[in-house]
């Protein structure tokens, strides 16, 4: 992540499948250090001098460590004794895989710290329940919304710890509507008091994470090829930004749609439709290369009659677009696409001497943004839409991909439904060349729309985190399912893995992952189940008060749990074990309130803080022994063979790994 805040310091433009949030922290703590933008942090690179890679590791150190006594304020803030809460705090302490994320420039670190954050504010809140629309009340109401803000704003992992905190404040609202002795306006009160600090505050946190964003981030980078044309006609140093702002018959361009993640419109000879050799693909593909060129020709123009005068193209025109790399022109026609079985298909077929009616294409202005005069087609700032004149279908972008004989490309479809403004029929003139006009400033036609920019980052944001699926047919040492986690079946190696390389291991303490997940898993569903029962048997012996209490504090602890892990089970994207770090968090809290729990049923008062020191100590004892992976480990790994207790563990040897 170390390159994502070099390129706040140099800004240049960059994508990521993440939220901003946390990399702009990274990019602080670089800039800080004395970074000037120039290291770029490429994987295997030595650091130059003048990298304090100790500075900027320490800040994610700090940062991380913080989640120990947030999670003893936690404690507290939701009745833990003194001798629970140090457990808890110490089990978050004590936990390897926790302590080694922390040791990197990863956001994982940042996403704890806010998760937890989140976590000790609502408990915070909770506490003063009963102080409603006091200083302290609104304090911590306001600061679960920061947090809330700030987590989501990291990974949208944080969207987890937003849905408990919204659960909960869904059961209060519903017991505060139960109670006849509320008024309607207090009641009011207390909506609104939610929705500005639960829904405004993180809403804003996030949009102004982004502002904050486009604002550093103004030069041409790797990333820009992937927003609209009019962003990169503002970024400097962008080719759309030093490019003329006219068009007209005989210009070469670029189309872009509207629709994110679909890029321009391309074709080549190497990728055809496998029912008809004679026909290119036509469809989207990201970036600039030189297979998106297209000509404008005249519809109007006969063979070979070259006019030397300009003619721009106005609304309702008539023009055929040929591919300038391979004289194909697009075509619709009367076969059927791959995936919109409805619809027509688009292809590049012909040759410049043998255009056929179906290349006909009617240009239908939607909109300009410049201060220009609208009649006409202008590069970035005009959208339009592409009418077939001989049926009258719709040039549509789709996100539905082609197949490997068309590179797993977007494809091109002609859509019937010809009077549809849906973003995939909308296009715009990325690019021109065209030696008969000079270059526009663009700083005078385009303005800078950051609500529809982040918009449009975001939804190619998801698009990238939905392409990261697993490949069933190939094993990866990094990979592992949401099934394994809680018992640890799959640690990961982090790095290379030679007798003599720094090598560190992605895996928890054993005693504390086993004993969190008994108590997640069995032990607390068991427990509901059991005072179901007693209370529908009417035999519970607990206070009505008693229950809840327990309710209070499970309902959050063992809430958070189940939404930060059972929602990976229906993810198709690659998981890694570092995802159940969040849910581990709550689980370990809720095994230190259970532990409490048998204490109090069980044992006399005095004994809690012998047994928490107990237990402590164990675990520190296998912190200790597993704490070479953790902070490095530079001899053979052999001499660690004594570590892996279970027969799944990749630590010496990988026994899915086909050499």
């Amino acid at each position: 992540m170390g390159r994502f805040g070099a390129q706040y310091i140099n800004g240049t433009f960059y994508h990521d499948l993440h939220p901003v949030a946390g990399k702009l922290l990274i990019g602080l703590s670089e800039y800080v250090s004395g970074h000037n933008g120039s290291f770029t942090y490429t994987s295997g690179a030595e650091y130059p001098p003048h990298i304090n890679y100790v500075f900027q590791r320490a800040s994610m150190a700090v940062i991380g460590s913080l989640i120990v006594p947030f999670a003893y304020r936690t404690c507290r803030f939701l009745g833990f004794g003194r001798a629970a809460a140090t457990m808890g705090a110490s089990f978050v302490l004590l936990d390897n895989a926790l302590c080694v994320l922390s040791r990197f420039i990863l956001l994982d670190p940042i996403l704890f710290c806010f998760i937890a954050m989140a976590l000790m504010g609502y408990a915070g809140f909770a506490r003063h329940r009963h102080q409603a629309f006091s200083a302290v009340w609104w304090r911590w109401l306001a600061f679960t919304g920061l947090s809330l803000g700030l987590a989501i704003s990291t990974k949208w992992i944080g969207a987890f710890v937003v849905a408990l905190v919204g659960l909960c404040t869904i059961e209060e609202l519903a017991i505060l509507y139960s109670d006849r002795k509320t008024s309607v306006l207090t009641q009011i009160k207390h909506w609104i008091a939610r929705v500005v600090c639960l829904i405004c505050i993180p809403l804003l946190v996030y949009l102004i994470s982004f502002q904050i964003h486009f604002a550093l981030l103004r030069s041409r980078g790797t990333g820009d090829y992937k927003m609209p044309s009019q962003f990169q006609s503002l970024q400097r140093n962008n080719v759309v930004s030093r490019q003329p702002h006219d068009v007209a018959i005989g210009s070469q361009i670029t189309i872009r749609s509207h629709l994110p993640g679909f890029g321009l419109i391309y074709a080549n000879e190497t990728h055809r439709f496998p029912d008809n050799a004679d026909e290119l693909v036509a469809a989207g593909m990201p970036g600039k290369q030189a297979n998106n060129w297209w000509e404008i020709v005249s519809g109007a123009a006969k063979k070979g009659n070259d006019t030397p005068s300009v003619r721009f193209i106005a609304d309702g025109d008539i023009l055929l677009l040929r591919h300038v790399g391979t004289k194909r022109y697009l075509r619709t026609g009367n076969a059927k696409p791959h995936n919109q079985g409805w619809d027509r298909r688009v292809v590049a077929a012909g040759n410049t001497t043998a255009p056929s009616a179906w290349d006909f294409w009617r240009v239908r202005i939607v909109d300009d943004v410049s201060p220009r005069p609208s009649e006409r087609l202008y590069a970035v700032t005009t959208r339009i839409q592409l009418i077939n004149k001989i049926s009258g279908c719709l040039l549509t972008a789709t996100p539905a991909q082609l197949p490997k004989w068309g590179r797993d490309m977007s494809e091109l479809i002609c859509s019937q439904k010809n009077t549809s403004m849906a973003e995939g029929t909308l296009w715009n003139v990325e690019q021109v060349r065209d030696k008969r006009f000079k270059n526009a400033n663009y700083q005078k036609l385009v303005k800078r729309q950051w609500l529809r920019d982040t918009v449009w980052i975001n939804r190619e944001m998801a698009r990238s985190n939905n392409r990261l699926v697993p490949d069933p047919d190939r094993y990866k040492v990094i990979e592992s399912s949401a099934w394994s986690w809680p018992f640890l079946i799959y640690p990961m190696r982090m790095g290379a893995w030679k007798d003599y390389s720094i090598k560190y291991y992605e895996i928890g303490n054993p005693i504390l992952w086993w004993a969190s997940a008994i108590c997640c898993i069995f032990v607390y569903p068991a427990q509901i189940a059991y005072m179901l029962v007693c209370h529908r048997r009417k035999c519970s012996s607990w206070k009505p008060a008693e229950i809840r209490q327990f309710w209070d504090v499970t309902k959050l602890l063992w809430g958070g749990w189940f939404t930060h892990y059972v929602p990976f089970f229906f993810f198709g994207r690659v998981l890694y074990i570092h995802h159940v770090l969040p849910s581990l968090y709550f689980g370990l809290l809720l095994l230190a309130f259970e532990i409490q729990c048998a204490m109090r049923w069980y044992m006399p008062a005095r004994a809690e803080w012998p047994v928490a020191i107990v237990i402590i100590a164990i675990s520190g004892y296998v912190f200790y022994l597993f704490s070479p992976l953790t902070f490095g480990w530079d001899r053979p790994i052999k001499e660690l063979a004594h570590l892996q207790w279970l027969p799944t563990w990749n630590l010496v040897t990988d026994p899915h790994l086909v050499l």
